[in-house]
């Protein structure tokens, strides 16, 4: 299938690298580079070669959920929970920004890489929302209640340095060696048999994860404001580029 929002390349039989390359959106997800990013991820985990996955983005990461398509258009953030359901590991690899609904597709990823220049934030609460792809259930099981309180509540950025000790990511690396470093680290987990693969990686998360109940209650708190007063305001001010007038 040819693709009009994401790259494919493959790094060798076992390795998969998917890129979105919806750089002057600054990889915004809208509901076509969704569905591409699914339908790419489903045929890496379908397949009888590849054993791992490498996820980066074209200068930036992902600016999060694309605004425009949001106000008429959002049920299809829904869909992004298909990513939660690759059996094969993920890795990301990070540069630029990773915001909002970048940084939800992050925490669904197994490892997480960056460069030393990357951002990272949630800030939906600026436009009156909340996080709506995961991000009030798995940031703070990645990186603790307090300061997922902190990035949610505020919506400020933190850099790559401050994610690596707050546990959010695994490893930082020049912008340069960055690509090189998650492509090296997939083909290394690769190497393994890859039903040990699927078997650890699911083992991991079924420790980690109990969130079914918190996801269906955030994305139906997440529609409530959206349609609100606060939500419209909040995207309008965004689109026209605007200071938003919040009532309380």
């Amino acid at each position: 299938m040819k693709y009009k929002n994401i790259l494919i390349e493959k790094y060798n039989d076992c390795v998969m690298h998917i890129i979105l390359n919806r750089k002057n959106k600054y990889n915004a997800l809208n509901s076509e580079l969704t569905d591409e990013l699914i339908d790419a991820l489903k045929q890496c985990d379908q397949s009888e070669l590849i054993k791992c996955i490498v996820i980066s983005g074209s200068e930036n990461f992902s600016a999060g959920a694309d605004i425009n398509e949001l106000a008429s258009n959002p049920e299809f953030i829904r869909s992004w929970e298909f990513i939660d359901t690759v059996k094969k590991p993920i890795i990301a690899a990070v540069s630029g920004i990773a915001f909002g609904g970048g940084n939800e597709l992050l925490l669904m990823c197994d490892i997480i890489l960056a460069s030393k220049e990357a951002k990272f934030a949630q800030p939906e609460i600026s436009l009156g929302l909340i996080c709506g792809g995961g991000g009030t259930q798995r940031l703070p099981w990645k990186i603790g209640k307090g300061i997922a309180m902190e990035m949610c509540l505020t919506g400020n950025s933190i850099t790559a340095e401050e994610a690596k000790d707050i546990g959010l990511i695994n490893h930082t690396y020049d912008t340069g060696e960055l690509i090189k470093n998650a492509l090296q680290l997939a083909d290394r987990i690769s190497l393994n048999p890859i039903e040990a693969i699927i078997s650890t990686k699911k083992l991991i998360k079924d420790s980690c994860d109990n969130l079914s109940v918190g996801l269906i209650a955030e994305k139906n708190e997440f529609m409530r404001l959206l349609k609100g007063a606060n939500g419209i305001e909040g995207m309008n001010a965004f689109l026209e580029r605007r200071k938003p007038q919040f009532k309380d």
